[in-house]
Formats: C-alpha cells, structure tokens, sequence
C-alpha cells in the first residue's frame, strides 16, 4: 500500500514538541477519501518529519485502522478519529507536488 505521509508540527502542554503525521486514505469501494492520523510502532520508527510530506509503502498486514468516537467540548457534537497504525513502512518513491501546476 502506498500512502502520502504529512508532518504537522505540534507542542504539548508542557511545552515539548512534537510531530503527528497525518495521511488520507481512499476506500476502494465508495471511493470516499478518509483523513487519518498515522502511528508508527516504536519498533517501525517514525519518518523524518523534515522530508515530509513524503511517501511510504507497507503490507497491508503490517498495520491496522483504529476507529475512536469522541465528543467535542465546545460543539457536544459527537465526532470521529481514525488511527492507522504502521508496524513496518519503506519509504516509497518521491513526493512530487503538483497542486500549483494549473496555475500561474
């Protein structure tokens, strides 16, 4: 499988910061784009969010789609978060944007 991995670049409370890495997966079948949010298994190791975005390829079998239903605080409206989780990624072939090219 063949995804286009983006790193956004987050701070915790404390202070620290951190990357989440976010992707879109197409359903083969509707055909309708889903947003998820991309873990790596410690073992897998994260991509380097400098070269970001960036495409990775894994086996289908080495991952899985976590689904979570949470309530917004602001809104009470139920919302929800998919989570893919990556337990073996190569990096794929390069990322190339192409979302100016039809302008000038």
């Amino acid at each position: 499988m063949l995804i286009t991995v983006f790193a956004k670049k987050c701070q915790s409370s404390e202070g620290k910061t951190f990357y989440k890495f976010l992707a879109t997966l197409t359903n083969t079948k509707t055909g309708e784009d889903l947003p998820v949010q991309v873990k790596f298994r410690e073992a897998a190791g994260n991509p380097d969010p400098r070269k970001c975005p960036m495409n990775i390829t894994f086996d289908k079998k080495a991952a899985n789609l976590a689904k979570r239903e949470y309530t917004r605080e602001d809104t009470g409206e139920i919302k929800t978060a998919h989570t893919l989780w990556v337990m073996e990624w190569q990096e794929g072939p390069a990322y190339v944007d192409t979302s100016l090219d039809d302008y000038e």
